[in-house]
């Protein structure tokens, strides 16, 4: 398929990610207890932008949420980013969104060592992604346990969780989205404890994920990868398709 069929597909899920039920053209992804609000489409205008961007600031300053802007290289929106960036949100790292298509993948270069891989479900398979992520230094891993723990019991068939283990020992994990389209899906979340990395770990736990999406239907996955990943990802099969720049 070609790279705007791609753009297409992955633009309608945005819109589907987000809630635009205020009219204000902005598709919004809220966190289950809506402490984090994440703008992940828009319909507007430059200078409808340029309003809104100052608006939704202060509805996130007198809601008291965390707020963030994902913008995407190719979204027709002129100097949003210079908008943002006077506005006083803080620009994260620029990722590049890669795509891979299930009907098309070679299953072979996902061939490496057997590690045990698990889906986890419960505050017991929650806590041993946790290990890895205090392992990795992560200051919000309590808050990101509760954002999990409450997407899975709200929507578990919109969210899938695989850790592998060494020695009985969480070592690595990763997430899978499931969107509201059945036949697309997102990885995010991949992380390796430092002392086990470059063993294969972090291609096992993303072919995990992807047998799976490939066993419920799933045809596209996306994933939002920064340039430590990335080469890994494309050496496994995914494209670039755009990018994608976090504002707080």
């Amino acid at each position: 398929m070609r790279g705007s069929s791609l753009l297409e597909i992955l633009d309608g899920e945005r819109r589907l990610w987000g809630s635009s039920s205020d009219g204000s053209g902005l598709f919004r992804e809220w966190s289950p207890d809506r402490s984090e609000c994440r703008i992940v489409f828009s319909d507007l205008s430059p200078s409808q932008l340029a309003v809104a961007v100052h608006d939704e600031q202060a509805k996130a300053r007198d809601g008291g949420y965390a707020l963030e802007w994902k913008v995407y290289g190719h979204d027709p929106a002129a100097g949003l980013t210079e908008m943002l960036a006077a506005a006083g949100f803080e620009a994260g790292d620029v990722e590049t969104v890669l795509v891979l298509d299930l009907d098309a993948v070679e299953w072979r270069r996902f061939d490496g060592p057997p590690y045990e891989t698990r889906t986890v479900h419960d505050d017991r398979g929650l806590a041993d992604v946790a290990a890895i992520s205090r392992q990795l230094g992560r200051r919000d891993v309590e808050a990101e346990s509760n954002r999990l723990g409450a997407m899975l019991r709200e929507r578990p068939e919109g969210l899938s969780i695989h850790v592998a283990y060494m020695d009985g020992e969480p070592v690595s994990s990763g997430r899978i989205h499931y969107g509201h389209s059945a036949d697309v899906a997102e990885l995010a979340g991949g992380r390796t404890v430092p002392a086990h990395r470059k063993r294969g770990l972090f291609s096992a736990v993303v072919a995990a994920r992807l047998r799976e999406a490939a066993a419920r239907g799933c045809r596209y996955v996306f994933v939002d990868a920064l340039p430590t990943s990335e080469p890994i990802l494309t050496k496994l099969g995914f494209a670039a398709l755009t990018s994608t720049q976090p504002f707080t």
